[in-house]
């Protein structure tokens, strides 16, 4: 069985951060957990859920392979921070009719940028497959605000949409578990 991770930021909710170095913007988005056969490719369709469907906030899953079984383990709220720090794309493969393609993640300890925020002992998840040197630094950690993610995505519990949160300790906690310590997919499916 796969683990794999979706994020989607749409409808787009943004939001205003006072903090001791001026007002930070971030938006909210939603980051899926599923378990099953190994996809090939994620997109999101508009139509209104069908038997078995993966709902999303703007409709649901369209997975590849068609047929392909899976299960929703766990689904979360995500900030990522705005003001000009690098964002996680979509990824596209050539051959793949405009359909999404994933990043890797794999589970780090020690990360020395997390372990600054105490309790994290450095655990996050970095992300594998970006393009540039600045999406190539981007990690999934726990976040009590925007403040700490400077191109980072901080997952916390599902709807839980304060500027500022301690879900954000038990929903990493929680991703831990279901993810595990080995390699699994992260499919962005907009901006």
């Amino acid at each position: 069985m796969a683990i794999t991770l979706v994020l989607t930021r749409k409808p787009d909710e943004l939001f205003s951060y006072p903090s001791s170095k001026g007002t930070l913007h971030g938006r909210f988005g939603t980051l899926l957990v599923l378990e099953g056969d190994k996809l090939a490719g994620v997109q999101i369709s508009p139509d209104g859920p069908g038997s078995g469907a993966i709902s999303v906030p703007t409709g649901v899953l369209d997975i590849t392979p068609q047929g392909a079984t899976v299960q929703e383990l766990g689904r979360y709220t995500t900030i990522e921070r705005m003001d000009g720090m690098v964002q996680l794309p979509p990824l596209f493969s050539p051959q793949s009719n405009n359909r999404h393609t994933p990043y890797g993640i794999t589970y780090e300890m020690g990360n020395t940028a997390v372990a600054e925020l105490k309790g994290t002992n450095g655990e996050c998840f970095r992300v594998h497959g970006g393009i540039t040197s600045q999406q190539q630094g981007i990690l999934i950690h726990a976040a009590p605000h925007v403040g700490w993610l400077i191109g980072c995505i901080g997952p916390r519990r599902w709807n839980d949409r304060a500027t500022e949160t301690e879900s954000c300790w038990s929903a990493m906690k929680e991703l831990f578990q279901l993810v595990g310590q080995q390699p699994a997919d992260l499919f962005v499916v907009d901006w």
